[in-house]
């Protein structure tokens, strides 16, 4: 019943063309571009009461006009996607273990979900604050242990985009635990979720599941780049990288403009943001890389 309630969303939203358009945006307009901010003052204290009017945003050296702002008092939503198949046993417990700090970071009103797959993707827990009940949901989640188990990484990413899709007025994060590989998906395709990624105003950290320091996932990046986000690895540091992200994810205004740069998914498009103030220090999205569609 709720792989079928799931799956309707991701049949009845996301597919069509009509997907991931805000409210007013035309199917032929390029995709907003998204840029987290937190800002502190000199004693390192986050500025909460900034107005849209005080940030300037430059990509590519070219001054952008900023059509969207939430602040840090907009309400949080983040969806936490846990990959479950075989081939991340050997480290979902470790990454486990870290999103549970990630969580105790986050401010006592921050909503978190759940959503976990495999062969089947299944709603774990709603947008929740309560933490514990958060962390009994994650001590419960195990790796599936039948080896013909298949992975729909890319119908979970489409079912989560959608979800977070539904939230306009709140600030949105997706945080996908996996080993990037898709071996069962039958709605969606790995070029189209790269596409919804792209459309969504929603920031992506992929949390890369691998033993191999040199391994890469071309998949994962993707998402990170195109939203904005930042791709993170099981490694020594994963506990710190999500701690300190939580931080950032607490107080971080949100910014939107249309680029005015042609898209080129060749090069990275950096951004910058300034406040007029001097003294404060800016930490901001530094780029993203646009996903053009190959003919």
């Amino acid at each position: 019943m709720l792989w079928q309630l799931l799956g309707a969303l991701l049949l009845a939203g996301s597919m069509g063309n009509h997907a991931f358009l805000h409210h007013g945006e035309r199917a032929d307009r390029e995709p907003m571009v998204r840029v987290n901010v937190t800002v502190f003052d000199h004693a390192g204290q986050p500025l909460l009461d900034l107005r849209r009017e005080d940030f300037t945003v430059f990509e590519l050296g070219h001054k952008q006009h900023i059509e969207r702002f939430l602040s840090p008092r907009a309400p949080l939503r983040i969806i936490l996607l846990v990959d479950r198949s075989p081939s991340v046993a050997f480290g979902l417990p470790k990454a486990l273990e870290a999103v549970l700090e990630f969580l105790l970071n986050l401010g006592a009103h921050d909503e978190v979900s759940v959503i976990s797959f495999g062969s089947r993707v299944s709603l774990e827990a709603d947008f929740t604050f309560n933490v514990e009940r958060l962390r009994d949901v994650l001590r419960r989640l195990e790796p599936a242990r039948d080896p013909t188990d298949r992975t729909k990484l890319y119908d979970a990413v489409a079912i989560a985009l959608e979800r977070l899709q539904e939230q306009p007025n709140v600030r949105t994060a997706l945080l996908l635990v996996t080993d990037g590989q898709d071996r069962g998906s039958t709605e969606a395709r790995r070029d189209e979720t790269l596409r919804l990624a792209r459309r969504s105003f929603v920031t992506i950290y992929p949390l890369y599941v691998t033993e191999r320091a040199a391994s890469r996932s071309e998949y994962l990046e993707g998402l990170a780049a195109t939203t904005g986000g930042e791709l993170y690895r099981t490694d020594a540091h994963l506990d710190r990288n999500l701690s300190e992200l939580a931080q950032l994810l607490r107080f971080h205004y949100v910014l939107g403009y249309v680029s005015s740069n042609p898209p080129n998914p060749k090069r990275a498009h950096t951004i910058e943001v300034r406040l007029a103030r001097a003294d404060v220090t800016v930490r901001a999205t530094r780029s993203y890389r646009p996903f053009v569609k190959k003919p």
